[in-house]
């Protein structure tokens, strides 16, 4: 039986046209309390409830705090029938974690929103303190999406709509990127050790399954010059563990339908980050950030940069129509994103069933296969600009260096701190109820270099694998099986795979079972055996006597 979550969605249906906002981004143009008192009129006027956040309030001058935002969101719910609020957990320093949930006709649990066949999308921002701008727009449509009668609203007849407005609220009260212990919590994805983090992790993405997920950002393109002439950048998953269809499909159908939308508005948008003479260079590879590990766990997944290079109303009008877009392209395309979705969902788990293919544990950025026309400052004018025609958009991932994928990892009964960060991550782990003999594979350990990592960590291993060794392995009773056909079976091999970027081994979490203390400098130990490195790969599929301990 397979083990992919029920996610298979029936035939949904698509409106023939939607259109977005006119009237509430216009609202926003005419600029400072002008525009409150005539959103205020028109939500009277619709039945909305009577509300603006307190950066509307304010004419676009003060952002909204967390407590006023938690009181915000709490007064929106208790006028609809249309949001459910919920949290997810709380911060470091205790904060709330709101989350608001919009589907009609109303659901409670995942299972209910994957059984009804629709798209989940995911609306998230403030991952960084200093990212106020799409926080304050996802603010204003979670009113509309609550209210009957406006087009957001609408569009619950065919999407399900998840939104976490603020994603590290203690951060917020610092103004500034990092949490109060120095952690950058879109750099935390892999290891999920910051709460506010784990808790976003492990009850919304990776509990509710989105098929469409943004990442909020503002003014990430300062150092950059502000990509000026450019009021959005964006970006997908740029990781070549990752389906690549995921990112094509941005590419190919979203980007250009957001383009269209902006551009109808007065607004433009390109792909992040930087223009570098004649070409234009996309943003890292990492897993560990928010877009590179959506793309890991099966999620279209997009990063928004709003620049801060204009006025707060221009601002706001480019936050509500990009984000407005997204939603569009989710309610008339959605046979199209859960096609490609669920697709690459299937195949995952088939793969790590089947013991197939193989996994890219090295990998480059090279440039993309279609050529882009973009413009930039001019060097030798900085007020004005030049264009640069079939140019390379240096972004995509290409695999140098692979290994077979295995059916399952097994790992020994001390790594308990590794098995905590998987399960963080809602992934499936079971233990052995007795010791077993097995065919496997086993990694020797050649040598280990160090580094000083993000987040605080200041030894971070990376090992050198030696030979691959094949054979009959004992397996002792207590160990941990991690297979590789489930639904986060990409998060699995990046994190198991000794080799590949971000691994647990980097982090930290099994160094204290490696034969660090008797590594010679040829790769053996002091007896002259050879280092082995404590995993064991299972390569063909086989009965194995375990209890599940965890995961979803």
């Amino acid at each position: 039986m397979s083990r992919l979550l029920s996610v298979i969605p029936r035939r949904s249906v698509r409106p023939r046209h939607l259109f977005l906002m006119p009237a509430l981004v216009a609202a926003f143009l005419m600029g400072g309390a002008e525009a409150a008192s005539a959103q205020a009129t028109t939500a009277a006027s619709s039945g909305t409830p009577d509300l603006l956040t307190p950066y509307e309030a304010s004419g676009l001058t003060r952002y909204t705090t967390h407590g006023e935002m938690v009181e915000y969101l709490r007064a929106v719910q208790g006028a609809s029938a249309e949001m459910v609020l919920g949290r997810y957990g709380t911060t470091m320093e205790g904060r709330e974690l709101p989350f608001a949930l919009f589907s009609r006709p109303g659901l409670a649990t995942p299972a209910e929103a994957h059984a009804s066949g629709r798209p989940i999308v995911l609306l998230g921002a403030n991952v960084h303190g200093f990212n106020y701008l799409l926080r304050e727009s996802l603010l204003v449509m979670i009113r509309e999406l609550a209210t009957p009668g406006t087009e957001l609203n609408a569009l619950l007849d065919h999407i399900i709509v998840l939104v976490v407005p603020s994603k590290n609220p203690d951060a917020l009260s610092l103004d500034s990127r990092f949490n109060p212990i120095g952690a950058d919590l879109n750099r935390d994805y892999m290891t999920l050790d910051q709460p506010s983090m784990a808790a976003f992790v492990g009850e919304i993405l990776n509990r509710w399954h989105p098929h469409l997920v943004v990442d909020g950002h503002d003014g990430g393109a300062v150092q950059y010059g502000g990509a000026y002439p450019y009021n959005l950048l964006y970006q997908g998953p740029a990781i070549a563990s990752a389906d690549p269809a995921l990112t094509e499909l941005l590419d190919q159908t979203v980007f250009p339908h957001l383009n269209r939308r902006l551009e109808a508005e007065g607004y433009r948008a390109f792909y992040w980050a930087y223009a570098d003479g004649d070409r234009w260079i996309g943003g890292g590879s990492a897993p560990r950030m928010g877009r590179n590990y959506g793309g890991l766990a099966n999620k279209v997944t997009i990063l928004f940069e709003l620049e801060v290079w204009h006025d707060a109303e221009t601002a706001m009008g480019t936050g509500l129509t990009a984000l407005g877009a997204v939603l569009e392209y989710a309610a008339t395309e959605s046979d199209e994103l859960l096609a490609v979705v669920e697709a690459t969902r299937r195949s995952t788990v088939e793969l790590g069933e089947q013991a197939e293919g193989t996994i890219p544990v090295q990998a480059a950025v090279e440039p993309e296969p279609f050529r882009v026309t973009f413009e930039t400052r001019d060097p030798a004018n900085p007020d004005g600009l030049i264009t640069v025609q079939d140019a390379e958009l240096v972004k995509r991932p290409v695999g140098t260096a692979f290994r077979d994928r295995p059916w399952a990892y097994v790992l020994p009964p001390e790594a308990r701190e590794a098995v905590a960060l998987l399960l963080r991550h809602n992934i499936e782990v079971e233990r052995l109820t007795e010791t077993v003999d097995r065919e496997g594979s086993r990694y020797t350990l050649a040598s280990v270099e160090w580094e000083e990592a993000v987040n605080g960590q200041r030894a971070a291993p990376i090992l050198e694998v030696g030979q691959e060794i094949h054979g009959m392995v004992e397996l002792p009773r207590g160990a941990w099986v991690v297979r590789t056909g489930q639904l986060l079976g990409r998060v699995v091999s990046q994190l198991l795979e000794p080799e590949a970027e971000d691994n647990l081994f980097y982090w930290g979490r099994m160094t204290s079972l490696l034969p660090l203390p008797e590594l010679a400098a040829d790769g053996t130990t002091g007896e002259g055996e050879e280092a082995l490195i404590p995993l064991v790969r299972l390569m063909e599929p086989t009965g194995l006597p375990t209890q599940r301990v965890g995961g979803r």
